[in-house]
């Protein structure tokens, strides 16, 4: 096996070594304390954290208007696919002399038709996700609790309250 460099490190005699050795992993790993867990703790089932988080994130509401320029927002995605293939072809397959500025006035009605796509989904349907994501999380906090959730201070509070009572 032939050396790769005279002047590395590893290959000069009667030097003492540069550096420090690598610690263990176990020093790496974390400290626990008496009887005690990890300092980190991990979910138990990433997958249904994942899913819980992306269901608090995707929220489409179900009003007509939302369907309504959800379906337009689809048919203008598709016009300008459809339209930068026809134009693509036509500017590869037809010979004609016009077929170069046909292509690229086909290519603008796609960009077009894109942009559109684009304007539809950030100021239209945007703004109805995060009024219905707002009022899906204001709805879900006003929910009453259930009398096994109770605090500790409410039921000291009420235990005070039978006592005065009495």
């Amino acid at each position: 096996m032939a050396r790769r460099s005279a002047s590395n490190a590893r290959y000069q005699k009667y030097q003492e070594p540069a550096g420090q050795t690598r610690k263990s992993a176990a020093s790496a790993k974390p400290k626990r304390t008496a009887g005690g867990s990890a300092t980190t703790t991990k979910p138990k089932n990433k997958k249904a954290a994942s899913a819980a988080g992306r269901r608090a994130i995707m929220v489409n509401p179900t009003t007509p208007e939302f369907k309504k320029l959800r379906r337009q927002w689809w048919i203008l995605l598709s016009v300008g696919l459809v339209l930068t293939t026809v134009s693509w072809a036509v500017g590869a397959y037809v010979l004609a002399p016009w077929a170069k500025q046909a292509s690229y006035v086909i290519l603008g009605l796609a960009y077009a038709a894109i942009f559109y796509a684009l304007f539809l989904d950030w100021n239209k349907m945007r703004p109805m996700r995060q009024a219905a994501y707002r009022n899906g999380v204001a709805s879900a906090s006003k929910q009453p609790k259930k009398p096994a959730e109770k605090s500790a201070d409410q039921t000291t509070e009420a235990t005070k309250q039978e006592s005065t009572e009495a």
